[in-house]
């Protein structure tokens, strides 16, 4: 579903690449970014407000609450009322600018349906990328989603049922995790030969393959097995973080993305150690080459779904990096790591995902949560 065509007239415009801002106007229609008005558009007046991407939320999980209680929660949902709860979740993303979601973590079905409703415009939210239900282990991480699996040819079975299903991406799990008790985050749940049986299918059938994997030991076993994203990729061991700058220096010569899940839980994380070793090990990645992706893991415990701006503040405070390039991992580098090239950037042709700010965000990222306008596919839609 798309709007009259828009013109935004008088604003401050941030490309998505440059590291610098341009006076001018941004002319919409049939949900792309044209270079002149078209005939009978509606102008916006932005009285010198700020035009930037809509940014890219890279690892959500529309299923959960944020809360303590979200497995009691999820538990007692009926297939309606979580399906809403995801509505209304990608809504509040929405709402904060975020304008394209992967979702790597909810019952297929809903996943799916909630995808394609968006889509044909019955349900404000999101441009959703989903994988529906990991693939796991029996009794593995989140294998309450319904997403279980043993050895290569369950494994492979996992992902041809997926694909039939219409997802985006296939998820697995290469380890246990913190949300799972029972499990252990720090072994492998699977053999690099299954693994890589899984991945070897789904390159076959187009679908690229995310792998949640904690443990410095799950990562290597990613590595080799031959993932396309590392979810989390923390390098955890029973004795804390321990940065292994060969792994690093693979995936960076693999090309393997980083979806390193930073968020503004880290700021509640006592001192004990982990955010200066997180903070490192987030430094060695980046300067090592590594194809990072913006990724909150929003929706767990402490993480909400709007607060992708908080978490970019986070990882400035980590990395040191300039807001720009901070900026950028959630805008065109994101975009372009996750395959989307038609959007991410504010040039003609591209996909008219937008967000309008009262502030500048190459000075403070604070600025990102003075929402006044966000456009999404071409719709005014805040």
């Amino acid at each position: 579903m798309i709007d009259q065509p828009l013109t935004l007239a008088g604003g401050h415009i941030w490309d998505g690449l440059s590291s610098t801002l341009a006076a001018g106007n941004v002319h919409i229609a049939d949900g792309v970014v044209v270079a002149e008005p078209a005939p009978g558009a509606r102008t916006l007046d932005l009285a010198g407000a700020f035009v930037i991407p809509g940014l890219i939320e890279g690892h959500a999980h529309l299923c959960f609450n944020a809360a303590q209680d979200w497995r009691a929660v999820y538990d007692s949902d009926s297939s309606a009322s979580m399906l809403l709860r995801m509505a209304g979740n990608a809504q509040k993303m929405l709402r904060a600018g975020i304008t394209t979601v992967r979702d790597l973590g909810a019952p297929t079905d809903l996943a799916v349906q909630l995808r394609d409703s968006i889509k044909a415009g019955h349900v404000d939210g999101p441009s959703l990328l989903v994988s529906g239900a990991p693939i796991t282990t029996t009794g593995g991480h989140c294998y309450f989603m319904g997403g279980e699996a043993d050895g290569e040819l369950g494994i492979k079975m996992a992902v041809r049922k997926h694909a039939r299903a219409g997802v985006d991406w296939i998820k697995v799990m290469a380890t246990g995790g913190n949300m799972t008790p029972g499990t252990n985050t720090f072994a492998p749940q699977y053999s690099v030969e299954e693994l890589r049986a899984g991945i070897e299918d789904a390159h076959r059938l187009g679908l690229r393959v995310a792998s949640h994997a904690h443990g410095l030991v799950g990562i290597r076993v990613a590595v080799e097995a031959g993932v396309d994203v590392i979810e989390h990729c923390s390098f955890t061991t029973p004795a804390g973080i321990e940065r292994d700058d060969a792994v690093i220096e693979a995936i960076a010569r693999k090309g393997i993305i980083v979806s390193p899940t930073i968020s503004v839980g880290y700021r509640r994380w006592n001192d004990d150690g982990r955010k200066a070793a997180r903070a490192d090990l987030t430094r060695a990645m980046v300067a090592a080459g590594c194809k990072i992706a913006m990724s909150t893991d929003c929706g767990i415990p402490g993480v909400p779904h709007d607060a992708l701006a908080d978490a970019l503040a986070v990882v400035q405070e980590m990395t040191g990096l300039e807001p720009v390039e901070v900026l950028k991992l959630a805008t065109s580098t994101s975009a372009e790591h996750f395959g989307l090239g038609d959007r991410g950037v504010v040039a003609p042709g591209k996909r008219a995902d937008l967000m309008v700010i009262d502030g500048d965000p190459l000075a403070d990222l604070g600025a990102l949560k003075t929402v006044r306008h966000v456009i999404s596919g071409g719709r005014l839609a805040v």
